[in-house]
């Protein structure tokens, strides 16, 4: 399991749709047996105070 932190969404599509990221994500989807994305949304505790 990995967990990754992008600073939004629209960061982590540009990623995934840039021509050189693409040449390599192959390499990644091979070594994988599987692949599951689940976004999530910042939690901030009430000692946060927001």
């Amino acid at each position: 399991m990995i967990l990754v932190r992008y600073p939004s969404r629209e960061a982590f599509s540009r990623m995934v749709a840039d021509p050189e990221y693409q040449t390599v994500t192959q390499l990644r989807t091979r070594a994988l047996t599987e692949a599951v994305l689940q976004p999530t949304t910042p939690w901030h505790s009430s000692a946060e105070g927001t």
